[in-house]
C-alpha cells in the first residue's frame, strides 16, 4: 500500500529545461551548446546543488571561460534570466500534492537544488505544501547518489515499499528503484496522477 509520495522539484514542482530553454534563445546553434555543457552541465552547477559554493563563487570562473570562447553576452543573459524564464510553479503538480494530502497521503520532496534557488521557492510558499523532505544543498550529497533516498527514508521514518518517488529524470528514478522506493518517471501531473490511482493510492 503507497503511504507516501515525493515529489522531485525541477522539472516537477516547478520548471526546469535547459535544454529546451537554450533552443527558444539560440537554436541549434554554437552558444546554446556551449551554455548547456558550460553552465548546466557543469562541475561549479553540481557544487552548486552540493552547496560547496556560492553563485559568485560559481559563476566568475564560468562567465571568464564563456567570455575567452566568444560567448560571454550570451552567457550573461543567461545567468541573469534562466530562473524567471524556466522555473515558473506548475499549478497542476502543486494541486495534486494538495489532493494527495487532503485524503490523509503523505506528501515529501527530494531535490537537487542550490540554496538561493531553494529560497526562492520557498518565498512563493511551495515548501509549505509539504510535510518534509530533503534538498541536496543540505544534504551535501545529489541524486543519483543511493544515500540520498536511504537518507531520507531515514529521516521521514517511512518504508520504501511504501513510497513511490516522481522524477523527470530516468536515472534519478533509477537511483530510487535501487534504494527499494518506487521510482516513476514524471512527464505531466495528470499522467502522475494516473499512475497514483492505479497503485490504489485514491481508492475509498
Amino acid at each position: 500500500m503507497i503511504r507516501n509520495v515525493v515529489f522531485d522539484f525541477g522539472g516537477v514542482v516547478v520548471g526546469y529545461d535547459p535544454e529546451g530553454y537554450m533552443k527558444k534563445l539560440y537554436g541549434d546553434g554554437p552558444a546554446g551548446r556551449y551554455i548547456l555543457d558550460g553552465l548546466f552541465g557543469s562541475e561549479l552547477w553540481r557544487d552548486l546543488d552540493l552547496g560547496l559554493v556560492t553563485r559568485r563563487e560559481a559563476y566568475a570562473p564560468i562567465l571568464e571561460r564563456a567570455d575567452a570562447a566568444g560567448f560571454g553576452s550570451e552567457m550573461r543573459f543567461v545567468m541573469d534570466h534562466w530562473f524567471e524564464d524556466m522555473m515558473g510553479t506548475r499549478e497542476d503538480t502543486v494541486a495534486l500534492a494538495r489532493k494527495l494530502r487532503d485524503r490523509g497521503t503523505h506528501v515529501f520532496y527530494l531535490t537537487n537544488m542550490q540554496r538561493d534557488v531553494w529560497e526562492k521557492l520557498i518565498a512563493r510558499g511551495l515548501r509549505d505544501i509539504f510535510e518534509g523532505g530533503i534538498t541536496s544543498f543540505e544534504a551535501r550529497m545529489t541524486k543519483p547518489d543511493i544515500r540520498i533516498y536511504r537518507r531520507l527514508l531515514s529521516k521521514l521514518r517511512i518504508r520504501p515499499e511504501e513510497t513511490v518517488f516522481f522524477d523527470d529524470m530516468e536515472r534519478n528514478v533509477a537511483g530510487a528503484r535501487a534504494a527499494g522506493i518506487r521510482g516513476e518517471l514524471f512527464t505531466d501531473a495528470g499522467s502522475a496522477e494516473d499512475t497514483l490511482r492505479a497503485l490504489g493510492v485514491f481508492e475509498g
